[in-house]
């Protein structure tokens, strides 16, 4: 086995092994997650797979796969009483912000340009969790986001063609 495919891997089973103890903390309402956050990180995470994929990601895109089908379960159990957010003037300008930044991702028609512009939403997007997590740190599984994080830089491992736009997204 190459060590792309094993890092590959690897990020899968990290980003797994984070998630379900999320997941199951939202069902026993342990955790909850932030709507406008996770709507925008839906979008982006599909995205991201599609743009990895397109520009030869290799093994990584097991990574941004495994990922996107995740934070969709969370948007999606966000929408119920389990979540929390999304009216407060902040998280409104959020979004906004957020769709705006989208017009000039979706008008870049380049790849390399809009995983860059991607960025910069993911960044915004992740505003509501951050102000919610200091407000209400018991609403947040921290195992989550540090494995990852250690999920995301395997995935840089597993890419097989050297490449700056495979790179800018997960780290």
């Amino acid at each position: 086995m190459s060590v792309t495919i094993a890092f590959g891997i690897l990020a899968v089973i990290l980003n797994a092994i984070g998630y379900v103890p999320y997941i199951r903390g939202i069902l026993t309402g342990a955790v909850r997650p932030q709507r406008v956050t996770w709507g925008i990180w839906t979008i982006l995470t599909t995205v991201a797979s599609v743009n990895q994929i397109i520009n030869g990601g290799g093994w990584s895109t097991l990574f941004f796969g495994s990922t996107t089908i995740l934070v969709m379960i969370v948007f999606a159990l966000s929408l119920t009483r389990r979540g929390i957010g999304g009216a407060s003037a902040f998280d409104r300008a959020v979004l906004a912000s957020s769709l705006i930044l989208t017009v000039f991702w979706v008008s870049a028609r380049d790849t390399h340009l809009s995983t860059y512009i991607a960025v910069a939403i993911d960044g915004v997007g992740a505003l509501p969790t951050i102000v919610k997590a200091f407000r209400r740190p018991h609403t947040e599984l921290y195992l989550q986001w540090v494995l990852a994080a250690v999920a995301g830089a395997c995935s840089f491992a597993a890419v097989t063609r050297p490449a700056t736009v495979l790179y800018v997204y997960p780290a």
